[in-house]
């Protein structure tokens, strides 16, 4: 029994397929299957039963698994532990983030974490948040970072507070007044994101709570792009206002309060699966986010 065996089995047993595990660690599906085959030999034991495409654990493995995955984090511990006696960091983090978060967030703090341990490398993915959610419930990242989500499987840690703001063209008609009420954005062209994103749902629920309906010019699938359409002066849109600091400080956008409404909070969260253990380097960039000043 080794440790690459250890692995195979914990990776197909999180995953529930040979081909995914395989895929992860980066050997073929008949070396892993060949890897379990021997482990099962040296238990005595099958540890993994079939049903169409889909792998379960036999009652044997459901018993086995905890102590596989804590002799598995006991190596790491043990290995991650020594390092830091010498104070040397090494090792791998996967993560994926949400687009928004790549491009406005993430620089900075991989800025700082580099600088803090040179010798630990991000691997990082983005996606939309659908797909952020994905990799981290498949096991593909070790950690996500998204714009407020929920789901059953999921836990999260909140990493910044932000809200979503109007924002519009200083040529823009909204410029020469002070405050705008609902009614009046009604009657406003708007660069809205998509249907059936979560942005999309909040301001469409602030105009249904209105009884009015927004008037859409256009329909766009990422913050960036909005912002473009807002600085061409094609619509007023509403903003996270993370994504328009400079802009409302070069004064290319204006922003101005709507009354009557509440406001709309879209907060950066880590997301991780519900009981999930990691490797002492992920811990550590766990608890830098944690500490990170945004």
């Amino acid at each position: 029994m080794d440790i690459e065996q250890l692995e195979a089995f914990i990776y197909i047993a999180t995953t529930g397929s040979f081909s995914k595990a395989a895929e992860i660690l980066f050997i073929s599906q008949p070396s892993i299957s060949s890897k379990i085959k021997v482990l099962e030999k040296d238990l005595g034991f099958t540890l993994f039963e079939r049903s169409g495409s889909r792998v379960y654990l036999s009652e044997e493995g459901e018993v086995f698994l905890p102590y596989a995955q804590e002799a598995i984090n006991n190596i790491q511990r043990g290995k991650f532990y020594i390092k830091k006696m010498n104070n040397v960091f090494d090792g791998e983090v996967v993560i994926s983030v949400v687009f928004s978060g790549a491009n406005y967030i993430l620089p900075k703090i991989i800025h700082q974490f580099n600088k803090k341990y040179p010798k630990i490398k991000l691997v990082v993915y983005s996606g939309h948040s659908d797909q952020v959610l994905g990799m981290v419930l498949e096991k593909e990242v070790s950690v996500g970072i998204v714009r407020s989500i929920f789901h059953p499987e999921i836990d999260s840690i909140q990493l910044k507070q932000d809200k979503m703001i109007l924002v519009f063209h200083p040529d823009h008609s909204l410029n020469s007044t002070k405050e705008v009420n609902i009614k009046d954005l009604s009657q406003t062209p708007l660069v809205l994101f998509k249907q059936e994103t979560f942005d999309w749902i909040l301001i469409n629920n602030v105009f249904k709570k209105a009884k009015l309906t927004p008037s859409i010019a256009v329909e766009i699938d990422s913050i960036e792009g909005a912002k473009q359409m807002v600085r061409n002066n094609i619509g007023a849109s509403f903003l996270p206002n993370f994504s328009v600091k400079e802009e409302l400080k070069s004064k290319e956008l204006i922003t101005l309060p709507v009354t009557g409404i509440p406001e709309i909070h879209r907060n950066f969260e880590l997301i991780f699966t519900k009981g999930e253990t990691f490797d002492e380097v992920t811990k550590l960039f766990i608890n830098f986010l944690k500490k990170f000043t945004f």
